[in-house]
């Protein structure tokens, strides 16, 4: 099984500079087509399902390639963005101002209302093992955030919750996850190749 997972396109908070979380927030133009020329790159493949969060900017990022392919939007919740309390339509630049980092801690830790990290972790690896166990031999598509597809990514490469990845998942590129005899294993990270075109 392969499990085609992508951040959703570029919405209206990401280009303010703010952290979104839960807000549900439409996408921009430039995520309008972001959106679209992931469609048109996915169209060859025989895509069995796709899967989006709840949220408006995962749902139309999806809504794209789904139309392409003939197939509808299944909301899964697991995939979801974290909920970042009080932090929601801030800055990075605000949230240091306003809250400090103890030892070992998290910004979910410190920031009042925030999801727990190791609720969020727990969530996002049971809907990929689920995914993996529903579909053994199909190609899936899942539309998610940031926050999410790090805890997929870290949850596939054993990694703790406390080690951080130092890496970004861009807007609408594709990381590919395949599950293998000894479990899953991530094929491609960051695939950006359809969006040449929007970048230049």
């Amino acid at each position: 099984m392969t499990i085609l997972l992508v951040r959703h396109a570029q919405s209206a908070g990401n280009a303010a500079g703010v952290l979104s979380g839960a807000a549900d927030l439409p996408l921009t133009d430039l995520g309008r087509a972001q959106a679209a020329a992931l469609g048109e790159r996915l169209t060859s493949l025989s895509i069995a399902a796709v899967y989006a969060s709840p949220l408006t900017r995962a749902r139309d990022t999806a809504q794209a390639t789904a139309d392409r392919v003939g197939l509808p939007v299944t909301i899964v919740d697991g995939l979801r963005e974290a909920s970042l309390g009080a932090a929601e339509g801030l800055s990075w630049a605000e949230i240091r101002d306003r809250w400090t980092l103890g030892s070992g801690a998290t910004w979910a830790d410190a920031i009042p209302g925030a999801e727990p990290g190791g609720e969020v972790r727990a969530r996002v690896s049971a809907t990929i093992d689920e995914l993996l166990e529903r579909h053994p031999d199909e190609v899936v598509l899942c539309v998610s955030h940031a926050g999410t597809i790090t805890h997929a990514l870290q949850h596939v490469l054993g990694t703790p919750l406390d080690v951080g990845l130092r890496f970004t998942v861009y807007h609408a590129a594709l990381n590919v996850i395949e599950q293998s005899r000894s479990g899953p294993v991530l094929l491609t990270l960051n695939d950006r190749c359809h969006l040449e075109l929007l970048d230049a």
